[in-house]
């Protein structure tokens, strides 16, 4: 039997990998979730569950994971949370060296991704359309959009088109950059790449309503250009494991809008439905499990509508397990 761990059970991300690991029936494994809220709703989709220190205290839950992945013989990683990924890619060697296995982008390759304004202008000479960055941007500008430099998913985005909202952008405190506003199709591209960088499979998909950052409702498609763009990026930016890129179109043109070194926290499901599990993907060439080509095609035309589901506990009943191990 397999023993992954599965870290920030928390996070949507970390619920989608579970889920669709928890539908394959090929390999056999035991999840293991962690979080450091036990409230975390991917703690008990798992087969066992740890409650971790917080990740302010790097060292501390460092520690916590070495000694977790020593008393489980945990057999692989899978971090979830956008700020701990760069954290696992530095320790790679270390965890390795305890018999983990992980597949994660390079430190420097996450940063550069991290960095929206850094990655813009590196797509940008590839020859992939982005949209214009605004440098000063004045009320004759409007209307623009504005996202922290360094950030995740949809945190502090904004859509500026007054005055007011302008003036706060701007007076912000926190680094950000501000581009042209594309009003156009949003397309994420879920994709895997193998330890050599090379990717395995692409697939976008239509985002037909987004809530929060996340896509609610989506379709599968079938893009020769997208598929195009996604390997270039991929192996100019030196990307390995789950990661996903997004687009979005006007006209003719599929703009480069981010890319983020995880899987996708809302449509990563929709992909998998589609028939591209990419978490039991990741952990074939983690085991080194030969990938079949029918594993890397996706269908077009898959559509997904989510709703809210919930997990109904009973306080008092509630296991910490440990304090830390």
């Amino acid at each position: 039997m397999i023993k992954v761990l599965v870290t920030s059970a928390g996070v949507m991300s970390a619920v989608n990998i579970i889920k669709a690991l928890k539908i394959q029936s090929e390999i056999n494994i035991h999840i293991i979730a962690s979080d450091m809220d036990l409230y975390a709703p991917g703690l008990y989709l798992a087969d066992e569950y740890y409650k971790s220190p917080s990740l302010i205290n790097q060292n501390k839950y460092l520690t916590f994971i070495s000694d977790l992945v020593i008393k489980n013989r945990i057999d692989i990683i899978i971090p979830c949370y956008s700020k701990e990924i760069r954290l696992f890619s530095e320790n790679k060697d270390h965890f390795e060296s305890l018999g983990a296995k992980m597949i994660l982008p390079s430190p420097k390759a996450i940063d550069l991704c991290d960095n929206k304004l850094l990655s813009i202008n590196f797509v940008n000479k590839l020859g992939i359309p982005v949209p214009e960055t605004v440098e000063n941007p004045t009320v004759g500008c409007l209307p623009i959009f504005s996202k922290l430099s360094k950030g995740s998913g949809s945190e502090g985005a904004v859509y500026i088109n007054n005055e007011h909202l302008l003036k706060n952008a701007l007076n912000s405190k926190d680094s950000r950059i501000f581009q042209e506003y594309i009003d156009g199709q949003e397309y994420t591209v879920d994709l895997i790449s193998n330890f050599d960088k090379e990717l395995l499979v692409s697939c976008p998909r239509k985002r037909l309503s987004i809530k929060a950052g996340q896509s609610v409702k989506g379709i599968t498609v079938k893009s020769k250009r997208l598929s195009k763009y996604s390997k270039i990026i991929c192996r100019e930016f030196g990307l390995v494991g789950i990661c996903n890129i997004q687009f979005i179109k006007k006209g003719n043109l599929y703009y480069f809008i981010e890319i983020n070194p995880r899987s996708a926290s809302g449509g990563l499901l929709l992909t998998v439905n589609a028939g591209v599990n990419l978490p039991l993907i990741a952990l074939k060439l983690m085991l080194d499990i030969r990938v079949s080509d029918n594993e890397l095609k996706h269908n077009g035309n898959i559509i997904m509508s989510r709703f809210w589901n919930a997990i109904f506990l009973e306080e008092g009943k509630i296991k910490n397990n440990n304090d830390y191990i």
